[in-house]
């Protein structure tokens, strides 16, 4: 059944400040020195009378969950319903959180302040209240003028492939006959087996169109975190700048591109079976993320070429797209709770961190601080302690997903790095023609393995870097498919 016609409208926004920012992404501190490519904020609002769905993308490393509270109470202000804004982000490591460095405050609720590693932050740098308040504003803005610009359009459809994403987390045969992951581990040692998981290359897209069936804007779907240019001191949107810029010299320069990461917790926009051969020191110091590590390849070159596959197969599917025009598509919006039970450290694995944590806090001092290599060794007892204090506190994560029928089309958002099979179970069983799912959405999840990556270890499944376990993947993908099962059958 066909719902009442569509209003769509669209904005775009710079949010790269001149001065310097705190950084995000990485073990170790962080301020910019200098732009690459601007960073930016793009809003789509789909509207029928009915129901609505506020989309904002951002090109930065997390959700902006400290900004959140205010922005939302800002746009009911201004008369937009708060619960229907779902913000994510395409998780660039050349970024900020406009807030704090997270992993900082972390350490210092474990180590002692004085013995962590120094800091001098550039004058000028933008960070706390005021990178709250800068991103706030702007964002209020922006939402609220493509709220007001909402005009009659349509949308369509299109499922397209691309080489983009690669598994990140080759396994290798141990001595004693184990298998042991390590992400971004080096692929051309001897005992490399296998990766860990599969790879997914598909781009969802959905197009927008005006009453006189101009293209006015795409969302993008990729599997794969923007971090090509990970590690080094420069602001950028890393391969969604150049894609976006070839996008619109295809489709017209007028088009906004609202880009989304898909399920891609374990994946990585470098194919580590090309460059492991030539980058063996580097990957040693790459997985270590102590410093600013130059690897030998070229990174802007890199990016080209993935914003040229993106930029291919959204090409490809306008071309089908642009004849299945709906304007009067169904539109419905649900917002979906889960309390997913928080991932457990055992008391004998505390005590043996707690042990490790007190070890380091009388190791190092003031005179004698720690260096950012003794602080990432640091990190996984740092995490297995942060996280006993957590269980202590509450037993569960609450976890927010957007879920949103366009047509033929579900949208599903998570505030996980998820990785590829979670999200292969539910583009594969669900009821709906086609999903978009969106991860690092709305929270700040972590990452959420599977029960082999648990298995594998390494970071990205071990519980200082996961807010839960695999078993809360299982009932991600089961509720999801309900509630999207339900937005057909209302």
């Amino acid at each position: 059944m066909k719902s009442a016609k569509l209003r769509i409208g669209w904005a775009q926004t710079s949010i790269t400040p001149e001065v310097p920012l705190l950084m995000e992404g990485q073990m170790y501190m962080r301020a910019s020195e200098w732009i690459h490519d601007p960073i930016t904020a793009t809003a789509l609002v789909l509207d029928n009378g009915e129901d609505q769905a506020v989309m904002v993308s951002l090109d930065i490393t997390e959700p902006p969950v400290f900004v959140m509270p205010g922005l939302l109470k800002m746009l009911e202000e201004n008369g937009i319903p708060s619960e229907k804004v779902s913000l994510n982000s395409i998780h660039s490591h050349n970024a900020s959180a406009f807030y704090c460095d997270f992993m900082r405050e972390d350490n210092k609720k474990v180590y002692k302040e004085e013995i962590l590693p120094p800091f001098e932050a550039p004058e000028g740098m933008l960070e706390g209240e005021k990178a709250k308040e800068y991103l706030a504003e702007r964002l209020c803005d922006l939402v609220v003028r493509a709220w007001e610009d909402r005009e009659e359009g349509g949308v369509s459809f299109a499922h397209e492939y691309a080489a983009i994403g690669f598994n990140r987390r080759p396994q290798f045969m141990m001595e004693d006959g184990h298998l042991e992951s390590v992400m971004y581990g080096d692929a051309s040692e001897p005992n490399f087996i296998r990766f860990e998981g599969c790879i997914d290359t598909t781009v969802e897209i959905m197009y927008t169109w005006n009453t006189r069936q101009e293209i006015t804007g795409i969302v993008c779907s990729v599997p794969c975190p923007s971090q090509v240019y990970e590690l080094h001191r420069f602001i950028s949107a890393d391969f969604w700048a150049p894609a976006r810029s070839q996008i619109r010299s295809k489709l017209g320069r007028n088009v906004f591109v609202l880009p989304i990461c898909s399920a891609a917790g374990d994946m990585a926009p470098v194919d580590l079976v090309e460059i492991s051969k030539y980058n063996k020191e580097a990957l040693l110091g790459w997985g270590g993320q102590t410093k600013e590590v130059f690897r030998n390849f070229d990174m802007t070159e890199l990016c080209q070429s993935i914003g040229s596959r993106i930029t291919e197969a959204v090409a490809r599917g306008y071309e089908t797209a642009k004849n299945y025009i709906d304007y009067t598509p169904v539109l419905r919006h649900r917002v979906m709770k889960l309390e997913l039970p928080i991932r457990q450290v055992s008391e004998e694995d505390y005590k043996e961190a707690e042990a490790e944590v007190e070890a380091i806090n009388a190791k190092y001092s003031k005179e004698n601080p720690m260096t950012m290599a003794d602080l990432v060794k640091a990190f996984e007892p740092q995490g297995v302690v942060l996280r006993y204090r957590q269980q202590k506190e509450s037993a569960n994560f609450e976890c927010v997903s957007h879920i949103i029928r366009v047509g033929t089309l579900a949208i599903a958002t998570n505030p996980f790095e998820l990785f590829v099979e979670f999200g292969q179970r539910i583009k594969a069983r669900a009821k709906a023609r086609q999903v978009m799912l969106c991860q690092l959405s709305n929270g700040l999840g972590g990452y959420l393995p599977t029960h082999a990556a648990v298995d594998g270890g390494s970071y990205s499944s071990k519980p200082a870097s996961t807010m839960v376990g695999p078993e809360s993947g299982d009932v991600l993908v089961e509720e999801t498919l309900k509630v999207i099962a339900e937005l057909w059958e209302e």
